[in-house]
């Protein structure tokens, strides 16, 4: 379901969620900043836009294939979760993404990498040089389309979230994908398009990536920019994907300082990442006042992802949403991203767009995902971790302070 029709170069009429018309016409948001003058401290603006939530069923006709860990059930599972507990209901608005067109694509992509995407697509065919039809990267029906779908919601929710609105893209988080190549599950960089489309329209963004794994292409195509603040909490270590994102990796030139990476140790609790993120995320909303806050929702660190061996609870998450939710009440953008449990997928994001619209979760899971998550093997009957996993209270290890003082010091925005 369309929020935009398209009426020539240069301008936009916004249409009613209902309009069957396409958004995608002659150019890629063509329409003028949505303020004009300098945002106010989160504190002084009230949230008097709905939230938004995209999604599409259309993700359910889509499959990485029976042995691959992304299983986009995960999506559905999640979405029937909010609406049990009336987390989709007005004044919450819904819409379905629509694909994204070509000249979108091509603000970051190579025209040539495109071609084989959609070749790859049609014919089945692997192009193992630009990472297509590998493990991690198969090659099946549709994977053009739905790359393109990924696109359209991220960069139709950051419009939306440009307007002071809270949006959650649920699909959206692939920030593996490289201009010429599919890398970590990720065709398309629905983040970078997205971030290029609002920094060129005067933007200063503030990005924060919580996913397990490193924020790689991203980081690459914003390493100079001082326009985007990239922040990335991420397991680090030789037999970590992608091998990028140690403290040491700050930026370049005019961005340098706006790059800040804190790699976590294996069996990372939230007690420490939670004094970590309090250290440096609250002062640099201040510092920067960014004209849009941009989360990518990774929950791979939960203690029980099959694929990495951080210690992380829901409580985390929670907590981390609930105090963004305080802090910053205008204009947030959030995409999902990694996740290979997809019962505390499904829980993890409930909880958190919950925090995001205000309104609180109830503890106990309804039989119909019980019946589901008892398949997947867990027999919990609560939507938050039994308590007792957190950590040590007030046990920070010394590594993460040092780490933490190494960013304050490389970070204008801390001077």
């Amino acid at each position: 379901m369309p929020l935009y029709s398209w009426k020539g170069k240069g301008s936009i009429k916004l249409e009613p969620l209902s309009q069957k018309t396409s958004p995608w016409k002659e150019s890629c948001f063509p329409f003028p900043l949505p303020w004009g003058k300098k945002r106010k401290n989160s504190q002084e603006v009230p949230m008097e836009a709905s939230p938004l939530f995209l999604y599409t069923p259309r993700c359910a006709l889509f499959d990485y294939g029976r042995y691959h860990p992304l299983r986009l059930f995960r999506l559905k599972l999640s979405v029937d979760l909010m609406d049990h507990y009336n987390l989709l209901s007005p004044p919450v608005e819904r819409a379905e993404p629509q694909e994204a067109p070509e000249d979108a694509l091509l603000t970051f992509h190579e025209a040539s990498y495109l071609k084989a995407l959609e070749a790859a697509d049609r014919e089945g065919k692997p192009f193992p040089a630009m990472g297509l039809g590998n493990s991690d990267n198969p090659v099946f029906p549709g994977v053009y389309t739905l790359s393109r779908l990924v696109v359209g919601g991220t960069l139709e929710g950051t419009l939306q979230a440009l307007e002071g609105r809270r949006v959650f893209h649920l699909g959206g988080g692939m920030h593996h994908a490289w201009p010429s190549k599919a890398e970590g599950f990720c065709y398309l960089n629905d983040i970078v398009i997205a971030l290029k489309e609002a920094i060129n329209r005067g933007a200063k963004v503030l990005y924060l990536d919580i996913d397990a794994h490193h924020c790689d292409a991203v980081q690459e195509a914003f390493y100079k920019d001082p326009r985007v603040l990239v922040v990335s909490f991420h397991q680090y270590g030789p037999d970590t994907y992608p091998g990028t994102g140690a403290p040491e990796e700050l930026g370049e030139g005019e961005g340098r300082g706006y790059n800040l990476n804190l790699p976590l140790d294996r069996y990372t609790e939230d007690e420490a990442l939670w004094w970590a993120y309090q250290e440096l995320i609250p002062p640099l909303l201040e510092a920067f006042q960014p004209d849009l806050l941009f989360t990518q929702l990774g929950v791979d660190a939960h203690k029980d992802d099959p694929l990495t061996a951080l210690f992380l609870t829901t409580g985390f998450y929670e907590r981390l949403a609930q105090d963004l939710a305080s802090r910053w009440q205008s204009s947030w953008m959030a995409v999902g991203g990694g996740g290979y449990d997809i019962v505390n997928v499904a829980r993890i994001w409930t909880l958190m767009w919950g925090a995001m619209v205000g309104k609180n979760v109830p503890e106990m899971l309804p039989e119909s995902f019980l019946r589901i998550s008892r398949m997947e093997g867990y027999d919990g009957p609560t939507i938050r971790d039994v308590p007792g996993w957190s950590g040590t209270p007030g046990h920070i290890p010394a590594e993460m302070r040092r780490r933490v003082e190494l960013l304050k010091k490389a970070c204008p925005l801390f001077d």
